[in-house]
């Protein structure tokens, strides 16, 4: 759907609060929610969600004191294969290779987050390929299999073109400590691989955010 107001995307909160409902699509949030989330001030997403919901890009709960939001789905198409939401199409073989590796070498993998300049969109030959792995397994043995993943994969060669990997495994059990950076990675990621598990980590991670608030 092409954008009808030529200023859909000036604000700054617009694409973090697209790419956020986008991943989230079945849920609706307050402003304060999408604020604590996306780490933008709630003036700035107020902003932002007027002219998207002007746009018809998002819905408002109608039987709600307050303004709750939603992705409009009619607008919405989402492959099924999550490596066609990496924006630059030169990185879908190397993170498939990457998830399709690390998914058959490590244990009781829970889920797989791309993150950072090549989920954004934004990313260069100089950039890393960032993915986030979480297990059930030990923390040590996994992060070692995924280091050494990584070091092969330096060498492989992708349409004639090499990739930097920089690959973070952290398990079940550690994430109380790191939920403010994890909160952040799931936010701001793609989910190249999930489980259901994953998905209640997801939710779970999110919840916090919005009652730390």
């Amino acid at each position: 759907m092409p954008p009808l107001d030529p200023d859909l995307f000036k604000h700054k909160a617009t694409s973090d609060i697209l790419l956020f409902l986008t991943n989230h699509r079945f849920s609706d949030f307050s402003l304060r929610e999408l604020a604590t989330q996306i780490g933008h001030s709630h003036q700035s997403v107020r902003r932002a969600v007027n002219v998207l919901s002007a746009n018809d890009l998002v819905v408002e709960s109608p039987e709600s004191n307050q303004r709750l939001v939603q992705i409009n789905r009619q607008h919405l198409s989402i492959p099924d294969d999550p490596i066609l939401r990496i924006p630059q199409s030169e990185f879908h073989q190397p993170v498939k290779t990457a998830v399709t590796k690390l998914h058959e070498n490590i244990s009781d993998v829970v889920g797989i987050i791309l993150y950072g300049s090549v989920a954004r969109g934004d990313a260069d030959r100089r950039s890393d390929i960032d993915l986030w792995v979480l297990t059930r397994s030990g923390r040590a043995e996994s992060q070692r299999k995924a280091n050494t993943i990584a070091r092969d994969l330096e060498d492989t060669e992708f349409d004639g073109d090499r990739y930097a990997y920089d690959i973070d495994v952290e398990a079940v059990q550690a994430i109380p400590t790191y939920s403010e950076d994890i909160r952040e990675i799931i936010v701001s990621g793609i989910p190249v691989y999930k489980t259901s598990d994953f998905e209640t980590v997801e939710n779970l991670i999110l919840e916090e955010g919005a009652t730390d608030e």
